[in-house]
């Protein structure tokens, strides 16, 4: 796929960079966009911004600098009131599917039905178990988060997820801590999905053979850049040292496994010597 040639974007981040407080940017002036109906990751190592560009996305931050849309729309300098009208066409599964715990899997997934739509109960009936069936848990209504495996926890929050139908799904380490077949059963979900509902979605991960599976394109992120970009093919043949020692394993000295210490502590260091 050549990404360069598709106008279609659902996502377009223009030179962005963020940073937290006075520390370096963990986003250093990143360009990238994202088509429709595609599965895009985002690759790389812990603190490489793969989250931050997330938030992002779905306004929960902003940037320093540069400019995001999202559905051409200027999500930078939007209102509240136009970034939850926004919202209402994303879904977003957090890592570790973060299911309210004190609700049973009928009322997880029937809750943003609830508050964003005046459906009658009896559709959100309908709805909810069509959703669950979609994730190959229909009868678990009345189940607890705390009755369910990781990841039978994890597809109900999926069902949750998708339960409007969003345009653009946003997924935030979609496959931590999954043994190898409840992982292989989320990767197909979310191609399947992102399919059947003609979907965008961005999915954030470490997981190198789920992601190469299923995605369309993927951008390389290390020390709040991107340091790679292509098909899961071209990623496989990248000549970039980092890339390529991250796929197997490695350790690359040029990316920085660290966070940057505010001067006090160092001071405090130096005076405890």
């Amino acid at each position: 796929m050549n990404i360069s040639n598709n106008s279609n974007y659902v996502v377009n981040l223009e030179s962005v960079t963020f940073s937290y407080r006075d520390k370096a940017p963990i986003i250093n002036n990143i360009t990238l966009k994202i088509p429709r109906k595609k599965v895009i990751a985002i690759m790389g190592g812990s603190g490489s911004g793969k989250t931050t560009l997330l938030k992002l996305i779905s306004g929960q931050i902003k940037p320093l600098s540069g400019s995001i849309k999202v559905f051409d729309e200027d999500i930078v300098n939007q209102s509240n009131k136009g970034l939850l009208e926004l919202r209402k066409k994303l879904g977003l599964l957090f890592q570790f599917g973060a299911l309210f715990t004190d609700m049973n899997v009928y009322d997880n997934v029937a809750f943003n039905l609830r508050e964003n739509t005046n459906l009658p109960e009896s559709i959100i009936r309908k709805v909810v178990a069509m959703k669950l069936n979609a994730v190959g848990l229909f009868g678990t209504q009345n189940l607890m988060p705390n009755d369910l495996s990781g990841g039978m926890a994890r597809r109900v929050a999926l069902a949750r997820a998708t339960v409007l139908d969003p345009e653009l799904m946003l997924y935030d380490e979609p496959f931590t801590g999954l043994d190898p077949i409840s992982l292989n059963v989320i990767a197909r979900l979310i191609k399947e999905l992102n399919e059947f509902l003609n979907q965008t979605s961005i999915l954030v991960t470490h997981d190198i053979n789920s992601s190469f599976k299923i995605a369309d394109y993927i951008y390389f992120l290390g020390n709040g850049k991107i340091v790679a970009e292509g098909s899961p093919q071209e990623i496989k043949n990248s000549e970039n040292e980092f890339v390529k020692k991250f796929i197997l394993g490695g350790i690359d000295d040029s990316y920085k496994y660290e966070y940057q210490s505010i001067s006090e502590y160092h001071s405090y260091l130096s005076r405890t010597k």
